[in-house]
């Protein structure tokens, strides 16, 4: 099995870049590296940031972001890496806020509202429509493509930290890894060192005194929230298998073709 430090790759102008592979199956399989990659935006990468994803075998992308931060954050790839966009389009929810700014509107700046807040999102985003389109096309991509896929939001921690938790869970990767690689957003994003960056734009956006627990709380990812975005989707769908099969539409034949693509 790959480390942390390995699947980490280090760019200048994006954070939290990592493979997502490489993770043990319960059935005894093992999900293959250099296939699925997932990060933070990239609207800042730099020339030798794309150069060194390109060198990657990058073929499709998916970005989770609404369409109000594509416009204002464009990723700095597009228009000159031939890849295939995945997104949520222009229409779907062309205002609607992404979930962490809308956290912290919602929030009286605390980290216990804070905190709440973030699993709520956790607990409602696998049904959003929205995001229920972008999952089902990232997915039917993950079985028909031949390259690799990298997946992305903003910070590349909590809409990407599903998508990527509910691919470990079609695959059968074994959950101990799953949780593995969902928290090391917490080291892999550097949240230490962006929290002042962060409290600043936050600050000027808003125009609000941010309390630095509550920023921490924002910054990082804990096990409670994907912990109850899994309680919330056995919930509502039965189990996961019946999620992927009656609210995403992937059907055996699918899940056997990525499976067949991904697993070695």
């Amino acid at each position: 099995m790959i480390s942390a430090t390995e699947r980490v790759v280090t760019l200048h102008g994006v954070m939290n870049f990592r493979d997502f592979g490489g993770w043990r199956t319960l059935d005894g399989a093992r999900l293959r590296t250099g296939r699925l990659f997932r990060s933070g935006q990239l609207n800042r990468a730099t020339a030798a940031d794309l150069n060194a994803i390109g060198d990657l075998g990058i073929e499709r992308v998916t970005d989770l972001r609404q369409a109000t931060e594509r416009r204002a954050r464009p990723g700095a790839w597009v228009g000159r890496m031939p890849w295939l966009a995945i997104d949520i389009g222009d229409s779907q929810g062309a205002d609607v806020e992404p979930p962490h700014i809308a956290a912290f509107k919602a929030s009286d700046g605390s980290t216990t509202a804070m905190r709440r807040l973030l699993a709520d999102t956790y607990r409602s985003l696998p049904f959003q429509p929205d995001y229920i389109s972008v999952y089902g096309r990232y997915f039917a991509a993950l079985a028909d493509g031949s390259g690799a896929m990298l997946m992305h939001c903003a910070a590349g921690k909590d809409r990407t930290g599903i998508l990527a938790w509910l691919t470990h869970r079609l695959l059968s990767v074994h959950p101990d890894d799953a949780m593995e690689d969902y928290l090391l957003s917490n080291a892999a994003a550097s949240v230490s060192t962006r929290l002042p960056l962060v409290r600043r734009e936050m600050e000027a956006t808003f125009g609000l005194t941010i309390d630095d627990g509550a920023l921490e709380v924002l910054l990082q990812v804990e096990p409670d929230y994907i912990h109850r975005s899994e309680a919330t989707i056995i919930h509502r769908s039965g189990s996961i298998s019946a999620y992927f099969a009656s609210v995403l539409g992937i059907g055996p034949d699918v899940i056997g073709q990525i499976r067949e693509r991904l697993l070695s």
